[in-house]
């Protein structure tokens, strides 16, 4: 290509045939440029000289550019919004020894898994030459707004006369829970025994909370009679 680029010549002379000779000088080099010349020189019978050049230019580079991806991060946790996955997909610069490369991005489709989703930015560096260099990045982050399924269990609800404490605590009882996300955390609270005559009553409150934030509440209140006192008769 250099070769056909710097070309051949001809000559014409009004006494004759000339003779046509090249030479050719050095490439020259300037960064990633490169040039080279070269000389025609035409000679007829009686001496009589004519020169002409060409000099052709090109670039040098067979380095694919140097590409710095960045984002926010790249695990975004629950429910993010459109915002934050594009953040965390990030941006890229690249640089290059001869020249300033161009940068592409692609974006792949959301891949589920469960309630779990996952992206990958794919981004591409190239320069004059053609030559490119891909990097990408990949967010991962969790989908879910619903709350978890909480069951209560207990003793019977209404105890009689008076119960023991541990019938009490059997009486409100346990809770479990479940969630399509993962194990959720079950907590309790116990309200005051609340007084009306001879009757008392108590409310437990169970909580479920998932790794998302999204809670459910449940409860159970226990009756009973609070009565040691023989009749007057």
């Amino acid at each position: 290509e250099i070769n056909g680029a710097l070309g051949p010549a001809s000559a014409t002379d009004a006494c004759g045939v000339p003779t046509v000779s090249s030479t050719d000088g050095t490439v020259a080099s300037n960064g990633c440029n490169r040039s080279q010349t070269r000389t025609f020189t035409a000679r007829d019978a009686c001496g009589n000289t004519s020169t002409a050049s060409r000099t052709a230019t090109w670039i040098a580079d067979l380095t694919p550019p140097t590409l710095t991806t960045g984002g926010t991060t790249t695990s975004l946790g629950c429910n993010p919004s459109a915002s934050d996955i594009n953040a965390a997909l990030g941006t890229a610069t690249a640089t290059d020894a001869c020249g300033n490369p161009t940068v592409t991005s692609d974006d792949g489709i959301v891949i589920p898994v469960g309630c779990s989703r996952a992206q990958t930015r794919t981004f591409t560096a190239r320069d004059a030459c053609g030559n490119a260099t891909i990097a990408s990045r990949t967010v991962t982050w969790t989908v879910d707004l619903t709350p978890p399924t909480l069951t209560t269990g207990g003793g019977a609800l209404s105890l009689g006369c008076n119960p023991s404490s541990g019938e009490i605590n059997g009486a409100l009882g346990t809770a479990t829970a479940t969630d399509a996300c993962g194990v959720p955390t079950v907590s309790s609270s116990d309200g005051t025994v609340t007084s009306t005559g001879c009757n008392r009553s108590q409310t437990r409150t169970f909580t479920a909370i998932d790794a998302c934030g999204n809670t459910s509440t449940a409860s159970r209140t226990v009756t009973w009679i609070s009565d040691v006192t023989p009749p007057v008769l």
